[in-house]
């Protein structure tokens, strides 16, 4: 391959190839074969140069550096005209691997830098963990949460021993693990106001069977709790939260809500409604055990004492 007065010596053959590309002259940086390939598909140095945001005098400085410093011309030049040379097409296909190499190396670190800040949480219920990422969002900016419902204690537990969560919600402290009190829950009937369970100062769950009620579908172990203790209750499940928040505050269905400390927000369903065709209800406690959730944040003892991200949150929440 002819270059400006010289031979490129190559050990692939006597062809360009991108371990060439990387070690000749010493100094090619990715920013030169960026350009190079812009210019390439572009067809020219103004269109590139407009693609790229630079100017046109830069661009072709960039260019002119990249020949030198690999030893080709890598366009031949009319007066009128741009178009890659032998050289430049031989090399084009390794410069765009260079770039998509680069691409790669990039996305792997964005992924590792993004591990490092993503907490994995499996729980049993929602409302818990709604109250910790609001906690962590508040206190611990650019830590992330990505979270799943796990069907029952014994497999968030098991999901932590395994290392598939970094910290698991569960109603006990799980044996082997490093646990904190996380929040309490208290269950209340929601009854629309004028409903004969309205006028109760409490109500069991033998009250409730029988009865037909709307439930939100995602609320993890509060749902097998519910058809254990109110087996004849016809439960009408909606799984989209929007419009079960929207059915409760305009049907007069009976529900359920809570007392956790995110529920508590005006904008979460059970609230008292305002305006016109919305219902007002009363929120009635039940007195049974099972309406009574203690929640505690479980981590690995490794994972508790590693003093990374895991172990900052369990700090965190051991101090409230």
């Amino acid at each position: 391959m002819r270059s400006r007065g010289r031979e490129v010596q190559c050990t692939c053959d006597g062809k360009p190839c991108l371990k060439c590309m990387a070690t000749t002259g010493g100094s090619m940086n990715t920013d030169q074969v960026r350009h190079f390939v812009s210019v390439a598909r572009a067809g020219s140095v103004t269109a590139a140069a407009r693609d790229l945001h630079v100017s046109q005098p830069a661009l072709s400085r960039s260019i002119r550096r990249l020949e030198d410093e690999l030893g080709v011309t890598l366009f031949d030049r009319g007066k009128n005209s741009l178009a890659l040379s032998r050289a430049g097409r031989e090399l084009l296909p390794h410069a765009e691997e260079l770039l998509a190499a680069e691409r790669r190396m990039r996305q792997a670190s964005f992924d590792a830098s993004r591990r490092e800040r993503v907490l994995r949480v499996g729980t049993i219920a929602p409302a818990p963990l709604w109250y910790l990422t609001s906690l962590i969002v508040e206190r611990m900016p650019g830590a992330l949460v990505s979270s799943q419902m796990v069907g029952d204690e014994a497999d968030v537990e098991r999901a932590l021993f395994d290392s598939l969560i970094d910290l698991a919600v569960c109603t006990r402290e799980a044996p082997g693990m490093r646990s904190v009190l996380l929040m309490r829950e208290n269950l209340y009937l929601s009854a629309p106001e004028g409903h004969p369970l309205a006028q109760r100062k409490s109500v069991s769950f033998a009250d409730l069977d029988g009865e037909t009620f709307l439930l939100f579908g995602g609320i993890g172990f509060w749902g097998d709790m519910h058809r254990r203790m109110t087996p004849h209750a016809h439960m009408v499940v909606q799984e989209d939260r929007e419009v079960w928040r929207q059915l409760m505050r305009t049907t007069r269905m009976l529900g359920f809500s809570s007392d956790a400390p995110v529920l508590m927000r005006p904008d979460v369903a059970g609230e008292a409604a305002e305006g016109e065709g919305q219902v007002q209800r009363v929120f009635v406690p039940i007195r049974d055990p099972e309406a009574h959730a203690t929640f505690y944040l479980c981590a690995r003892e490794d994972q508790a004492d590693g003093g990374g991200l895991v172990a900052s949150v369990m700090e965190l929440v051991g101090r409230l």
